[in-house]
């Protein structure tokens, strides 16, 4: 049997979260052990920009005190007419409608010795918040009464002279928790983060901000309230409690990002760390979610956390019952896993910009019967420079890897611009499907364009992500009967086939060229873009709108 044509992504995680969930510990852990009373002040992010460039992210001071107060809101779900969206955001209100939440001192046990952090205040801060808003959603979403941890949170570092509880044993040790990063252990209902320099969560801190660390704690509070409702030892896949932890990390973010929390302020620089994060510790790439300890890839991880940030705890409840789908987890074939996941960089048989363009030819040419007849094939032209096209306008993209050429008449050619297309393939957290979205957004406006599209700015722009999910859609393999994304593709004969680690590049790529403020309205922010092509993904076409 001739094996499809696979498109796949190079990509190995640094480090991944893994957790057992029928068991009272749940941990974050990093890659290598899986693969061989008074009110406080208010927190926010640090002023430093936390952009994701191709090559790392530029580091961010971390919990250093808001000095203004928000002026914009969580970002906004797809435009109209891009597709059905979980829920609405919760509407921004001015914190100093918000009454301030006291601070507990004792709530973190900091030890005699440990070395000072400028986010120490801001922790403190963050457990108040999370507990106080558990404290209301709790009785909402599960009709009792919130019981807080009868443990305390316990920073661990290198030369603690206070004993690290154990969890099932009589101590922790700090090479222990170094591997975990931070656990929650039903045992004695407490929680444990690696303090110590270099570890999992001061390189989230110093890379992102303070909001990164806030967000894996909000995580871990997402198992205490599991262990509350009796559903860590019920035998579900450790995927499942994950994405619900996920999920519940998302719903108390929205409330920091909403103006509800006068301790916590959440900026776009926030909420667009906490996506990266996200990435940081998802699972190696190829292993599979429904393993034990998997939490899912970073495509699924995000989706978790957007879930519950538009739709609250009330929507994350439900996922124990009904989990979301999953991405791809699993190379397809020997070949594919031995090349890494990565298609040849070049334009003949069976190399990327051959393989890319012409399953896009295909699939809006003749897969759609909405467009049969309707569109135009797209060429592909190599370029060094915008200097080298023959383009007045190009589309802004193609200053990071490719771009549509949107002169009247001229609109079936898109440029790749090959220094920076490069630049993004030979990197493994980018990779050969960091090009693939670039590609997917100019054949999707290409199509606005052929079917005279009346949407405009923003708007368009996030249509076309939706659009552009809907492509990747039909070049997923299904597994049947696993909790898996399941549609097949419409014509078999099309060869290309989305393998693990191509979905996290788009949403790296995403974070990479999206807006960096939710007023901007651009090109969408990544929180947007991010929802927008996961409406097509999961929904298909029709999930767009009209």
């Amino acid at each position: 049997m001739r094996l499809p044509r696979i498109l796949a992504l190079a990509a190995i995680a640094p480090l991944v979260a893994a957790a057992c969930g029928s068991e009272p510990l749940v941990t974050a852990q990093r890659a290598d052990r899986i693969a061989p009373g008074a009110a406080g002040p208010v927190f926010g992010s640090a002023d430093s920009d936390v952009a994701i460039s191709p090559t790392d992210s530029a580091p961010a001071e971390a919990g250093s005190p808001a000095t203004e107060p928000a002026t914009t809101g969580p970002p906004a779900t797809n435009p109209p007419d891009t597709g059905p969206t979980e829920s609405s955001p919760p509407e921004t209100i001015p914190p100093e409608t918000v009454a301030p939440v006291p601070i507990d001192p004792a709530a973190i046990d900091f030890g005699t010795d440990k070395p000072s952090r400028s986010y120490d205040e801001f922790l403190l801060a963050t457990v108040a918040d999370i507990e106080a808003w558990w404290t209301d959603e709790f009785p909402a979403v599960y009709g009792s009464t919130f019981q807080p941890l009868k443990g305390r949170i316990i920073a661990a570092y290198p030369g603690r002279a206070d004993d690290i509880p154990g969890c099932g044993a009589p101590r922790t040790t700090y090479a222990e928790v170094r591997e975990y990063a931070a656990f929650y252990c039903g045992v004695g209902d407490f929680m444990v983060y690696d303090d110590g320099d270099g570890g999992l969560l001061s390189v989230l801190a110093e890379r992102f901000g303070a909001a990164a660390i806030a967000i894996v704690l909000a995580h871990e509070y997402g198992h205490a309230i599991q262990l509350r409702i009796d559903a860590l030892d019920t035998g579900l896949s450790t995927i499942t409690t994950e994405q619900q932890a996920d999920c519940f990390a998302g719903a108390w973010s929205a409330r920091a990002a909403s103006g509800r929390s006068a301790n916590i302020r959440f900026t776009d620089d926030d909420l667009r760390a906490g996506l990266i994060s996200m990435l940081e510790v998802r699972d190696p790439v190829g292993l599979d979610q429904l393993s034990e300890g998997g939490h899912g890839s970073g495509f699924d991880r995000v989706g978790a956390f957007q879930v519950g940030f538009f739709g609250g705890a009330a929507r994350c409840e439900s996922l124990l019952r009904d989990p979301l789908p999953l991405s791809p987890a699993q190379f397809l074939s020997t070949d594919d896993l031995a090349s890494g996941g990565n298609a040849p960089w070049g334009y003949g048989d069976q190399q990327l910009f051959e393989m890319l363009p012409g399953d896009l030819n295909l699939y809006w040419g003749s897969d759609l019967s909405e467009t049969a007849g309707t569109f135009r094939p797209l060429a592909v032209v190599a370029v060094q420079s915008a200097a080298e096209t023959e383009c007045e306008r190009l589309d802004p993209r193609f200053a990071h890897g490719a771009g549509l050429c949107l002169d009247d008449g001229s609109s079936d050619t898109v440029y790749i611009n090959e220094p920076a297309a490069f630049d993004l393939y030979r990197q493994e957290l980018f990779g050969d499907f960091s090009v693939g979205y670039l590609l997917g957004i100019a054949w999707a406006e290409a199509a606005q364009r052929m079917l005279d599209s009346a949407r405009a700015g923003e708007a368009r722009e996030l249509y076309s992500d939706c659009l552009a999910g809907a492509w990747v859609q039909t070049d997923i393999a299904s597994r049947v009967g696993d909790q898996f994304l399941l549609p097949q593709p419409r014509h078999p004969e099309r060869g290309l086939r989305i393998s693990p680690g191509d979905l996290d590049e788009t949403v790296r790529t995403m974070i990479l060229i999206g807006d960096t403020r939710a007023d901007e309205n651009i090109l969408g922010t990544p929180f947007e873009k991010i929802e927008a092509f996961r409406s097509g993904l999961l929904g298909g076409i029709s999930a767009c709108g009209g």
